[in-house]
C-alpha cells in the first residue's frame, strides 16, 4: 500500500525542469534503491513537493536532492536541510502508525565534514553519490 502523500507515479514517470547534475543524482539514487527492490515515488496531489519518497515496512522516507556543482555547497545544503525538515513536518500525522524519515541526498560528498554530524543531530539521513550509503 502506498501512503496517501506518495503518488502512484514513480520518479522515473515524471519530468521536471532540473539541471542535468540534479537529475543525474536523482537517477543514481533511484537506481541504488531499485537494486534493493525499493520503488521510489513522487509526491501526491496536495502534498509538499519533495523530490522522492519510498516506504520500507512502516517507515516513510522523504528525500530532497541537491546538486553541489556551480553553487555554494553550504547554501545548497542549508536549503536542503530546511526543505526536508519542512516536508516531514507537514506530512506527520499523529496516530498514522507511520514514522516519517527525512533524507538529504547530495550529488557528491560535501567538502565540509560538519554536515554529516549536523544531519545526524537533527535526525536527517545524509547520503551522497556515487554510492549513496545511508539509504
Amino acid at each position: 500500500m502506498i501512503h496517501g502523500d506518495l503518488s502512484t507515479k514513480t520518479v522515473s514517470d515524471t519530468r521536471r525542469n532540473y539541471s542535468d547534475t540534479h537529475l543525474g543524482a536523482e537517477h543514481e539514487r533511484e537506481r541504488h534503491l531499485a537494486q534493493r527492490d525499493i520503488t521510489v515515488h513522487t509526491f501526491a496531489r496536495n502534498s509538499p513537493q519533495f523530490d522522492a519518497g519510498w516506504v520500507i515496512e512502516d517507515e516513510i522516507f522523504i528525500a530532497e536532492v541537491k546538486s553541489l556543482t556551480g553553487t555554494s555547497q553550504d547554501q545548497q545544503i542549508r536549503l536542503g536541510i530546511g526543505q526536508v525538515l519542512d516536508y516531514v513536518h507537514q506530512l506527520q500525522r499523529p496516530g498514522s502508525g507511520h514514522s516519517i524519515r527525512p533524507v538529504l541526498v547530495l550529488e557528491k560528498r560535501p567538502m565540509d565534514g560538519r554536515w554529516a554530524s549536523l544531519a545526524q543531530a537533527v535526525g536527517i539521513r545524509l547520503a551522497w553519490g556515487p554510492r549513496f550509503e545511508g539509504i
